[in-house]
């Protein structure tokens, strides 16, 4: 793929995997619009690179068309649809909240899939375009204090696989990308950063599996792939 001059969508694009994404896009030529929760991440982010930046929350439908249309204002159309953006409560089935379950089904299914809704005319006037939907190994078989959390990235996992066979015909790309445990992450409900650790799986080595991805021709895709620790 030559990246000078692709347009990209990408959420969640001011910390963790979504950054490293922007950084090596950017690096590689790719027109980038982002967009993130935090106002100081957004704005810093937006500061050191060329990506253009806008503050939303995708839980809801008007900070989904803000991201979306700001987008398109900026690039003109879009190549590229990277749904990084995510949220995890970790939390015993018992101790979690109706609101937990409605806060991340919100951000990590249906923010992708709305985001999917509104590129596919873009995608389909211009004959092609490329899809990334961010999961989590979790996503395939659960894990404890997980309950909302895994079973929202397997519905994820299900909306890519749909896609997938939706719109293959139409010269689109779905590539469905389920890390396994990242440290430097963000760990939303404990508040904190999962410690950087340079023997375990990086949010480096994540966003070079999803760019080696969509590097290769268009001929070819990776409906679906888990990246893990060699020995964590």
């Amino acid at each position: 793929m030559i990246w000078q001059g692709k347009k990209v969508m990408l959420t969640g694009g001011s910390s963790g995997i979504g950054l490293e994404v922007l950084k090596q896009l950017s690096d590689l030529g790719a027109e980038i619009v982002f967009c993130g929760k935090d106002a100081d991440k957004v704005e810093k982010t937006a500061q050191q690179t060329l990506a253009k930046g806008v503050t939303v929350d995708l839980s809801t439908e008007d900070g989904i068309l803000t991201f979306f249309n700001f987008a398109i204002q900026e690039l003109t159309t879009v190549d590229i649809l990277i749904n990084n953006a995510g949220y995890v409560v970790v939390a015993g089935i018992e101790d979690l909240k109706r609101t937990d379950f409605e806060l991340m089904y919100a951000i990590n299914v249906i923010a992708p899939a709305r985001l999917v809704q509104l590129c596919i005319p873009y995608f389909k006037r211009q004959d092609y375009g490329d899809i990334v939907n961010v999961g989590a190994t979790g996503g395939s078989y659960g894990f404890p204090n997980g309950g909302a959390y895994a079973s929202s990235k397997a519905a994820l996992l299900n909306l890519s696989q749909t896609l997938v066979k939706e719109l293959r015909k139409d010269n689109i790309r779905v590539f469905h990308i389920d890390p396994s445990w990242t440290t430097g992450t963000f760990n939303n409900n404990l508040g904190t950063e999962i410690p950087l650790d340079e023997n375990s799986l990086t949010a480096e080595d994540i966003a070079e599996v999803i760019i080696s991805n969509l590097s290769l021709k268009r001929r070819a895709f990776v409906p679906q792939i888990s990246i893990w620790a060699t020995n964590p």
